[in-house]
C-alpha cells in the first residue's frame, strides 16, 4: 500500500457517505498518479501550474504549457507519461494554488479572493 492510499483511507473514515463516494471515484485517480510518477508527478505538476500562473495566457494556453513541462520532466526521469495522471495531476495543481490564493486574499483583506 502507497502514501496516497493510506492517505485516503485514513480521511476516508471521516467522510459522510456522499464524500465516501467522492474519495471512492478519485482512487483510482489517485492510484495512477502514485503508480505513474508519484511525488515526481505531483511535484513537477505544482511547478508547472506556478510557472504557468505566472507567465499568463488563456486557461487553454496555461494548460498546454504545464502539460508539456510536465511530460518533460517524466521524460527526462524516465517515468511513464500517462495522460490521466498527469492531467489530474495538473488539475489538484491548480485547485491548491487556488485554495492558498483564496487563503491568502481572504487572511490579507478579509474577503474572499475569486477563483479564475
Amino acid at each position: 500500500m502507497n502514501v496516497f492510499q493510506r492517505a485516503l483511507q485514513k480521511l476516508e473514515g471521516v467522510f459522510s457517505d456522499a464524500e465516501a463516494v467522492i474519495a471512492a471515484f478519485f482512487s483510482s485517480l489517485a492510484h495512477s498518479i502514485a503508480q505513474n510518477g508519484g511525488p515526481v508527478l505531483v511535484a513537477a505538476a505544482r511547478s508547472a501550474v506556478a510557472a504557468a500562473e505566472a507567465t499568463g495566457g488563456d486557461a487553454t494556453a496555461k494548460r498546454n504549457a504545464a502539460f508539456a513541462s510536465v511530460v518533460a520532466t517524466l521524460q527526462s526521469q524516465g517515468l511513464p507519461v500517462v495522460t490521466n495522471a498527469v492531467n489530474g495531476a495538473i488539475e489538484a495543481a491548480v485547485a491548491e494554488l487556488q485554495a492558498a490564493t483564496a487563503t491568502t486574499a481572504t487572511a490579507t483583506s478579509g474577503a474572499a479572493a475569486p477563483v479564475t
